[in-house]
């Protein structure tokens, strides 16, 4: 019962040893050396076995159930030999000729075993058991021994002498094997001597703690190192996708400006009859349809991307309301829809927070409620204060209108990017797909909630829940007091007032002329930063009113341009305005530009309101 005991103890070991190869429950077990040494484990553990089993036969002097143990047992140990050259060449990674030998001399070894195991049945060569279940040692026995010791021992050998030859984790693996042979040698050869005793099963106890040891951690280091180089082909994928993103939202804002800057010119030409008018209208709502489409799918995309972030600005929160209104309630104008709006909360006071995410939101889901909300319909618009604090505030915002409805089925996929219940409904209202998920996307960002009830062809009511932090500060409401100055005797005053246009393309400084003139404005343009610079620094003080700056020019670009007027010498380098006037339209560009001293940041195309209204806000 002793060899049962020592063959127990030794494979309870190797079991919880080395539990998490056996098992697979690593994520790193894939690679070909790990899966090697897991096939060695389980040739191990099957030997063992036999080993365990021999002993409580033997004491039960079960002699034909422990002839066929024995049978086993030395086919389980030539397996495992066998097992473990492929494990040597591929740990060492050895596909030179040492390699190629160990695995065939393995290979053979094994088929040797079998076919000794085959003429045992006939002539006793490897084992034998007498009458009284008395267990005597054939010669096939020691060969078999002495063949293990050879294969162990020159790979003992052949690893130790690479050793100054290796450095690292590969001067690691041959002192593993070296170690690991040296051990399993040593006690293969007491075996010989001592065939009633499990020397073999100890030897391979030691070797697997020992192997368990280095394997593993060589295996953990190497899945580091996997992990590292993902990481960093990620986070390069994520600069190309960034960079990606930067070049077209510059390259296609830039002839969307274009289209949409002449065919404002071309509606206001009073020479242009009225059927031409009618195409131009189709083709001004075409081309702002496609610039919604682009502004979606870039905003998607820095969504998926994690590029997007908030701002923590202080906003006049009637200020940011009115403008989403006057918008909203032109459209539901245009379409014979009524819009209400009412508010039972403080509105007149400042909150910390990102106003044009907000803003974002909101025209998002009213834009939705007036896209499917049929003619004759209405929208409502209502906030409401929910709690507070000493240094917040909350609020619900609830959109309601008499639209389409969304059934139940669909509605738990209205967040799903590019969905849509009905896609015929994208030829008759224009859809992407992508407004609702932005819309989830950034009222997460905020720790906000969006809830969505509805019903088909009744309506649907949305409700954001908010939350913006208190300020004390009043500025926002001294720039939202400016909203309401006199536009017309404003307009007057730009007559005869003298812009400097920053702009390297001829098309965008066209239109910016003509948009400029409507109001009696000048513009001198500069086709570089450079030359924008000279031309300020060359002329007196209030010769320009303003500087309108396009980001992206060559020779030097708006940021450096911006940088380089506000530290010259000129009287008006600390106070002019200078506006962005740019394709670059992301959360960063805006930073940049404030960064670089400029005022105000437009994103083109621009409308022509929002030109004048930044000039009146700054002049």
């Amino acid at each position: 019962m002793t060899y049962s005991i020592i063959g127990i103890i030794t494979t309870v070991v190797l079991i919880i040893n080395n539990r998490d190869v056996l098992w697979g429950r690593d994520d790193y077990i894939k690679t070909a050396t790990y899966k090697a040494y897991r096939y060695l484990l389980f040739g191990i553990l099957a030997y063992l076995i036999t080993d365990m089993l021999w002993g409580i036969l033997d004491a039960h002097h079960l002699i034909t159930t422990i002839y066929i143990d024995t049978v086993i047992h030395f086919i389980a140990m030539a397996t495992a030999v066998m097992l473990w050259t492929r494990y040597v060449t591929v740990y060492l990674g050895n596909k030179n000729g040492f390699g190629k030998l160990l695995s065939y001399a393995g290979n053979l070894f094994l088929c040797f075993e079998i076919i000794t195991v085959c003429v045992n049945f006939f002539v006793p060569v490897l084992f034998s058991f007498d009458t009284d279940g008395t267990y005597h040692a054939g010669i096939a026995r020691y060969i078999t021994l002495a063949i293990q010791i050879v294969l162990f021992l020159l790979t003992s050998l052949y690893a130790l002498a690479n050793l100054s030859k290796t450095s690292g984790t590969e001067r690691r693996r041959y002192l593993t094997i070296g170690l690991f042979g040296s051990a399993i040698t040593i006690f293969i050869f007491v075996q010989l001597f001592y065939p009633l005793l499990p020397f073999y099963a100890m030897g391979y106890m030691l070797g697997t703690c020992l192997l368990h040891s280095f394997v593993v951690e060589d295996e953990k280091d190497e899945y580091r190192e996997a992990l590292k180089a993902a990481l960093l082909k990620a986070e390069e994928a994520s600069k190309a996708k960034s960079a990606f993103l930067s070049k077209m939202r510059h390259e296609i804002r830039t002839p969307m400006n274009a289209i949409i800057g002449i065919n404002n010119i071309a509606l206001q030409d009073p020479t242009t009859n009225d059927k031409t008018k009618e195409y131009l209208g189709k083709i001004g709502t075409s081309a702002n349809h496609l610039l919604g489409i682009i502004n979606d799918i870039l905003d998607m995309s820095r969504i998926e991307s994690g590029n997007i972030t908030l701002k923590e600005e202080a906003f006049l929160l009637s200020r940011e309301i009115n403008q989403v209104n006057t918008i909203i309630s032109g459209q539901c104008s245009e379409k014979n829809l009524t819009y209400k709006f009412q508010a039972t909360c403080d509105m007149d006071a400042c909150y910390m927070g990102d106003a044009m995410k907000l803003k974002q939101v909101l025209i998002n889901i009213l834009g939705n409620s007036v896209k499917f909300t049929p003619e004759g319909g209405s929208v409502s618009f209502t906030i409401e204060e929910v709690s507070e604090s000493n240094d917040s505030k909350t609020f619900r915002f609830i959109i309601s209108d008499t639209g389409i409805g969304i059934s139940k089925e669909y509605l738990p996929h209205i967040y799903d990017a590019f969905s849509q219940e009905n896609y015929a409904s994208t030829n008759k209202y224009g859809s992407t797909g992508l407004g609702m998920p932005i819309t989830k996307s950034i009222v997460e960002m905020m720790k906000g909630q969006i809830d969505v009830e509805s019903e088909k062809d009744k309506g649907t009511t949305f409700t954001l829940t908010l939350t913006f932090g208190k300020t004390a500060q009043k500025a926002m409401s001294e720039s939202a007091a400016d909203d309401h100055t006199d536009s017309e005797a404003t307009d007057d005053a730009f007559k005869g007032k003298r812009i400097l246009l920053a702009e390297d393309m001829a098309i965008n400084a066209e239109i910016m002329i003509a948009i400029l003139g409507t109001k009696g404005i000048e513009a001198d343009v500069a086709e570089n930063g450079r030359i924008a610079v000279d031309l300020f620094t060359s002329h007196g003080s209030g010769y320009y009113m303003a500087v309108f700056m396009d980001m992206k020019m060559p020779e030097v670009d708006g940021l450096e341009a911006a940088k380089l007027i506000r530290s010259s010498d000129h009287p008006d380098a600390a106070s002019i305005p200078i506006i962005a006037l740019t394709a670059n339209a992301f959360d960063e560009d805006v930073q940049k530009s404030r960064d670089a001293g400029m005022n105000a940041h437009l994103s083109k195309p621009v409308e022509p309101d929002l030109i004048f209204q930044t000039l009146r806000q700054y002049s």
